[in-house]
């Protein structure tokens, strides 16, 4: 399993970011979800309302599909389009389990 974590801020322009989320919901996501190796997308906004203000969370089955999705044109594309909109303060971050501790602790009820 591998956690694939973009952050960025959201276009200032109000027809760009109209522009955006419809991207967003048509395209971009379903996109990232049929790619393979994905088994789940998470889509996080800043409740402190600072940068970053956005997030998505993208789990992969393995390093191998995180990479391959990365290298995609269909990646490449999203990336771009994200910045021609307006899109900015990107970061990114790639997390796998932990060697000592791999197992999700869940509290018991």
């Amino acid at each position: 399993m591998v956690y694939y974590i973009v952050q960025w801020d959201l276009p200032d322009q109000k027809a760009n970011l109209t522009i955006y989320s419809n991207k967003a919901k048509n395209d971009w996501l379903p996109m990232t979800l049929a790619a393979p190796g994905v088994r789940e997308i998470r889509n996080l906004r800043n409740p402190l309302e600072v940068s970053p203000q956005v997030a998505i969370l993208v789990e992969f089955d393995s390093l191998q599909a995180w990479q391959g999705f990365i290298e995609s044109p269909d990646y490449i594309r999203i990336m771009r389009e994200l910045r021609i909109l307006g899109c900015t303060n990107f970061d990114a971050k790639v997390w796998v389990p932990s060697r000592y501790f791999p197992e999700s602790l869940k509290r018991e009820e």
